[in-house]
């Protein structure tokens, strides 16, 4: 009885039967969804991500936010933010279920509530050396900029990401998946 070493075990993707990756939501073959039981959800692309946030924050601009608030409040019961739907994608948790609706909305809040809290307490630290209204808007100019920067890093993030998630979706434990489409 010889002795070969240690065992490997190595998960296998029910879809396409090929070696799914250490840690991974999704196998690299076939972009399915492991913790999906019925194996409907394959990982939204790249270029899909970023498209459902471009969409996002133009009905935001468009709308002055309400239109785009009262729409996620007709899909986020769907897992889904205006963006999202316009694209066919839906928002699940890391366990495979899609999220719920409290999910959603501190999904689609929560990153942006923290940035913006980041800024507005930089602005009063700032702003409290600022002796004239025209430095005081110049304060807001940067910060705001700060806020953009931070908020397209974090979408951008999909582009190196293996799971394709954004910062926040590592944090708040959510991935982005389409569904019921042929395996690739």
């Amino acid at each position: 009885m010889g002795s070969s070493g240690p065992r490997a075990f190595v998960l296998e993707c029910d879809v396409c039967h090929q070696p799914i990756g250490p840690g991974s939501y999704f196998c690299s073959s076939c972009d399915v969804l492991s913790a999906d039981p019925e194996r409907r959800s394959y990982a939204a692309t790249r270029w899909s991500r970023l498209g459902a946030f471009a969409l996002d924050y133009l009905i935001i601009w468009l709308t002055a936010g309400i239109g785009w608030l009262i729409w996620l409040a007709i899909v986020a019961p769907r897992g889904q933010s205006p963006g999202k739907f316009l694209l066919g994608l839906y928002i699940h948790r890391t366990s495979g279920e899609q999220a719920a609706t409290r999910h959603v909305w501190l999904r689609e809040f929560g990153w942006d509530l923290a940035v913006g809290l980041v800024a507005v307490a930089l602005l009063a630290l700032l702003g409290a050396v600022a002796s004239t209204v025209g430095e005081l808007f110049i304060l807001w100019f940067w910060l705001t900029v700060l806020f953009w920067a931070c908020s397209f890093f974090d979408a951008a993030w999909v582009l190196w990401d293996r799971d394709r998630q954004t910062l926040h979706d590592k944090v708040l434990g959510t991935l982005v998946v389409e569904r019921a489409r042929e395996p690739r």
